[in-house]
């Protein structure tokens, strides 16, 4: 069978190391972070599964992958709890949106997009209002007069699943290979010290470069960063069951319940290269946030707060090509994921899929083609 390199232990990079090492590749990952210290993008993220609320920010292509992975997670969770015997937690109790009543503008642009044609019906977002609103999510301020419950919508235990997934692709003989500083030569790639694994990188038959921003001044595509901030608090007493988003001018703000009263709060985007610590301003304004949404969480405790660099298109849309030069071996990018990483994974698979279909021996890798057609 033939050997496989993938760079970057993100969330796309140990997806394919699972799949392919299940079956029967040889496979490498080989990621520059520590294996105790994750830097990646995935590992920050709130991990939403929510297209529809999405909808009114991103391509349509990128909402239509989500609404294919709305179906598609819980066939690859389940074939990763066969593997692991891991539950990674799933939980599909929708989105709640909401806006200020001051920011009432941002809730009537959400109502004109949920209206569209590709959300037919009223079962992707059924309007609510005080009741409603206090139905789904008692904890809610009472400032909040209407919104849009989104119920289809999902959200993953990020960390779990990548824990998880290293370790099912390890089940099946995957190498995972830290602290490996990768770059792109002439030549194909290199390590930045002579080590056993740099001989395994440069004689594999395909590489698969997934590193995210951290391709962003070598990819074929231009990649470039999006600084992102995210706090984490404990908030013992206050309740809430699903996301929340909160709608404004300004900021695309969520609040995602983490279980044992921990709550995480995102995110900025910044158009910046900086992956510096969580700036003061940027800490008060989603500490606000916070507080609007509940009176509760004014005596919450901040547990922590994460900086982390989205890795973008100019379009905002993934980028997955296959290139093959002569004095290199063949190398397929997939980039460019965004603020969507969880939200198209699942999808995304498939259209690698198909774009390795003429490669024989790629033909009956993933077995999430046989849920439908390709994205």
């Amino acid at each position: 069978m033939p050997s496989i390199a993938i760079i970057g232990a993100g969330l796309i990079g140990k997806l394919l190391a699972w799949q392919l090492s299940r079956s029967g590749m040889e496979v490498s990952v080989f990621e520059r972070s520590s294996e105790d210290k994750p830097e990646s993008a995935a590992w920050t993220a709130a991990a939403m599964v929510a297209p529809v609320a999405e909808k009114p920010l991103c391509h349509p292509e990128v909402f239509e992958l989500g609404m294919e992975s709305l179906t598609l997670w819980p066939v690859l969770l389940e074939e990763l709890y066969q593997d692991v015997g891991i539950r990674v937690p799933y939980r599909r109790r929708g989105t709640l949106v909401v806006a200020h009543p001051s920011d009432q503008a941002e809730m009537d642009l959400f109502k004109r997009d949920m209206a569209a044609p590709q959300l037919p019906g009223n079962s992707y977002a059924v309007a609510l209002h005080d009741a409603g609103l206090r139905q789904k999510e008692p904890a809610l301020s009472d400032e909040f007069k209407q919104g849009f419950w989104l119920p289809d919508e999902a959200q993953v235990d990020n960390r779990t699943l990548l824990s998880a997934l290293q370790l099912a692709a390890v089940s099946h003989g995957a190498a995972f290979y830290y602290d490996c500083n990768i770059t792109r030569t002439d030549g194909g790639y290199s390590l930045d010290v002579a080590r056993r694994e740099s001989s395994e990188l440069q004689q594999a038959d395909i590489v698969i470069d997934c590193r995210g921003a951290g391709a962003r001044k070598d990819a074929d595509r231009v990649i470039r960063g999006v600084r992102g901030e995210t706090l984490w608090v404990s908030s013992p007493g206050t309740e809430f069951h699903r996301p929340v988003r909160l709608l404004h001018p300004r900021y695309h703000l969520y609040m995602v319940p983490r279980g044992n009263d921990c709550y995480q709060l995102g995110a900025t985007e910044l158009e910046s290269d900086d992956c510096s610590p969580v700036s003061v301003r940027s800490a008060m304004e989603m500490l606000s946030a916070f507080w609007v949404l509940s009176p509760g969480f004014s005596e919450a405790r901040i547990l922590s707060m994460e900086t982390n660099l989205r890795p973008a298109t100019q379009d905002h849309r993934p980028c997955v090509t296959l290139s093959s030069h002569p004095n290199e071996p063949k190398t397929l990018f997939v980039n460019g994921l965004f603020r969507h990483g969880f939200l198209v994974a699942p999808a995304l698979l498939k259209k690698i899929e198909n774009l390795l279909a003429g490669e024989g021996w790629m033909k009956s890798v993933f077995k999430l083609s046989e849920q439908g057609e390709g994205a």
